[in-house]
């Protein structure tokens, strides 16, 4: 995994794990495509790999898979039978999810050394779900991980914080971020800098050709004052309405630069408010008169 945001967390697990202070139960919290589930990944691989102690040996080593052993191979082909991970498409995780987990934990490692299981997102679990990871993690065994993922901590019981080990996983040199993106060949767009935090999320757009959108989107934002013809914009936003998040997070800080430029501070919050009201309304009500909202949202902020 080539992410280099990610060394410090994972020298730190490593050193947590060759000191045996390695907790049974790790929670992953940072924003969404700043690769949680890729640490966890191979995290996972790493306790699994036969040869884990051996890769350990070097000054400031991190947790990472020989890539050779019998276990690696099977994780390669992704058939390991000790590995078990929980991705839900849906809204949420249910019981049965986790119970499945649990008797998987349960059970005799087939190739006799660690189990590991990976929740994604573990923030949609049901209440029903998190009682039972509770039992789970209140009686851990010897050798069994498991690994949790979630962009919203405060959305889990306590119960569940408490009984894990947090780490947060950020981009802390965004440095590090914008030479990623480079290597990926993703252009220097102006609006680029507001997603060092979430360099993956980039990546995911560029792979679904969606770069373009998202710029025209940017200067429809900052000419929005002065647009009269939003008809591209409108297509886009109907046509990928999950960027309609990604439009008014460009409003927003269009707004807030006019507030340094002498925007009285009342009229930035009816701006802002009328910019919530918008994206809400788009999610929530069903064959919404896209056009004629733009419109609205354009007079509101013209008259500001």
């Amino acid at each position: 995994m080539a992410l280099p945001w990610l060394n410090d967390v994972e020298q730190r697990l490593a050193q947590s794990y060759k000191a045996q202070r390695f907790h049974h139960a790790q929670l992953f919290c940072g924003p969404i495509g700043v690769g949680k589930f890729e640490l966890s990944d191979q995290l996972a691989n790493s306790l699994l790999c036969h040869n884990t102690q051996s890769q350990l040996s070097a000054p400031n080593s991190v947790l990472t898979p020989c890539g050779q052993c019998k276990s690696c191979s099977l994780n390669l082909a992704g058939t390991h039978p000790d590995k078990r991970i929980t991705q839900v498409e849906g809204q949420s995780i249910g019981v049965d999810d986790i119970r499945g987990i649990s008797d998987f934990m349960h059970q005799s490692a087939a190739q006799n050394g660690n189990k590991v299981a990976i929740i994604e997102n573990c923030e949609k679990m049901t209440t029903a779900a998190a009682n039972a990871l509770l039992k789970t993690l209140e009686e851990p065994s010897n050798s069994r991980f498991l690994i949790l993922t979630t962009s919203q901590a405060a959305q889990l019981p306590a119960t569940i914080l408490s009984r894990c080990a947090k780490t947060e996983v950020k981009v802390t040199n965004s440095q590090l971020a914008q030479q990623w993106l480079s290597s990926l060949d993703v252009p220097n767009y102006p609006w680029l800098s507001l997603f060092y935090s979430q360099p993956l999320q980039v990546k995911q757009w560029q792979q679904q050709n969606q770069l373009e959108s998202i710029d025209t989107l940017y200067k429809f934002a900052t000419e929005f004052k002065q647009s009269h013809n939003f008809n591209a914009l409108v297509d886009i936003i109907n046509k990928q309405p999950e960027l309609v998040r990604i439009f008014t997070l460009f409003l927003s800080e269009q707004l807030k630069q006019q507030l340094l430029n002498g925007m009285s501070f009342e009229a930035y919050q009816v701006a802002q408010q009328a910019l919530n009201d918008f994206l809400q309304n788009n999610i929530q009500i069903l064959g919404l008169n896209l056009p004629l909202a733009v419109s609205r949202l354009a007079y509101t902020l013209r008259n500001q």
